[in-house]
């Protein structure tokens, strides 16, 4: 099985600039200063993303799912320092509460993280759980919207609401009602709060709609169709819509296509895509339950082969991509900038044994992102480093992250090998 990774095990970095790294590794010292403004000025390097078109500070956001599904999650994501934060994902409903996909409000938060070997035989991790989106009222979820809101006021760190909108067979309709009644009661809390954020929403195409096993007609329908609905309903235009794709089960090219639909069919009003929810096991039983996601190597495996095929063959600009899927290092998510995304959402990576993080004291926010920021191996300032002396970029210029995003245009990629 071929190598999809671009970047060497090794960085390609000077003895006394990898000790000023392990320093840092070993030893906080950006508190004062601020991380990437520490970074920024130590390493000459811009971490900052974007999601869409808002800039975020660094591209390491949180995706929707258990970990930001209450205010005392995102509160400390955003003290730690955090780019962004999607937040659980809600089903949506009509104006009477009634909801099509009532069946995914599933409350079951137990969450088992395992070590799993891919099919090339990398060792990683996966996190098993049975529940699907917000289990709780509506209400509730608008409320934690509203005090999410607060938080970014005060730590500036922007948070993103993260719907189910419904999705129907080939022979049903769209259910109407669920669209302009979720997504107008989002934009009223949203204006309410008044925030200097965009309006932002993103329609999260489960993992677990793999295993409805829906024709590729009906998934592509749901593209076209689904960010049209969404805008319907939106009344500002100082909005931006995110779309996260899921993987269904068919291969690469029809992945690929799902690509491109979003960006031939909705590009006008799509603003960002999330590439791509994890993989899903058919037969694995979790707790009574026969059908279960999974990520680790496999996934980003197959995200990277599918985004490369992509941006190789697509040669018009394409809607900014927010990558997801295995994002265990500044490395990986240096991977995924090479095949143009300019920031990533991570669910896996907090939850995974304490051994696997340099810091022993703080939040698990606090102690992944020191290490997504400092490994001295596979970390973004290590990475990052590397990539700018193999470019041949003076190390007194400026390297930004959002810059890599622009890279495949630039340069024949396989040479990084």
């Amino acid at each position: 099985m071929d190598n999809i990774y671009l970047l060497k095990d090794e960085p390609n970095i000077d003895s006394s600039l990898k000790g000023q790294i392990i320093s840092d590794y070993e030893e906080v010292k950006y508190e004062d200063m601020g991380l990437e403004s520490y970074i920024l000025e130590k390493y000459n390097l811009d971490v900052s993303g974007k999601y869409g078109d808002l800039v975020i500070k660094n591209p390491f956001g949180k995706a929707s799912g258990q970990l930001s599904s209450n205010i005392s999650q995102i509160k400390t994501d955003a003290i730690d320092g955090l780019g962004f934060v999607v937040i659980k994902t809600v089903i949506s409903q009509d104006e009477k509460a009634k909801s099509s996909m009532e069946d995914w409000k599933v409350k079951a938060p137990k969450m088992v993280v395992e070590e799993i070997i891919s099919e090339r035989g990398e060792k990683g991790y996966t996190v098993t759980w049975k529940g699907r989106g917000w289990d709780k009222s509506f209400e509730d979820y608008l409320e934690l919207i509203s005090q999410s809101f607060d938080i970014y006021k005060e730590a500036g760190m922007p948070v993103i609401p993260s719907v189910q909108y419904h999705l129907p067979t080939s022979d049903e309709e769209f259910r109407e009602s669920e669209y302009e009644f979720t997504t107008k009661s989002l934009e009223k809390v949203w204006k309410e709060s008044r925030v200097d954020l965009p309006f932002i929403i993103e329609q999260d195409f489960s993992a677990t709609l793999s295993g409805l096993k829906n024709s590729q007609e009906e998934i592509l329908r749901w593209l076209k169709e689904v960010p049209r609905l969404i805008d319907k309903y939106i009344d500002t235009d100082n909005k931006i819509i995110g779309v996260k794709l899921f993987n269904p089960l068919y291969d690469d090219n029809f992945q690929v296509d799902m690509v491109k639909t979003l960006n031939e069919e909705v590009s006008k009003i799509v603003d960002t895509i999330t590439c791509f929810n994890r993989l899903f096991d058919l037969d694995k039983v979790f707790e009574g339950k026969k059908g279960i996601a999974y990520g680790g190597y496999d996934l980003s495996d197959r995200n990277l082969r599918v985004l490369s095929k992509f941006v190789e063959g697509y040669k018009e600009d394409f809607i900014p991509i927010s990558a997801t899927g295995n994002i265990n290092s500044g490395k990986m998510m240096v991977e995924y900038a090479l095949r143009g995304a300019t920031s990533g959402q991570i669910h896996t990576y907090f939850q995974i044994p304490s051994k696997n993080y340099k810091l022993e004291e703080g939040s698990r926010t606090k102690k992944a992102l020191h290490e997504l920021m400092f490994n001295p191996t596979n970390g973004l300032v290590v990475t990052m480093i590397s990539l700018r002396n193999i470019l041949g970029i003076n190390e007194d210029k400026v390297f930004k992250f959002l810059d890599i995003a622009k890279l495949h245009r630039e340069i024949n990629l396989m040479k990084l090998k």
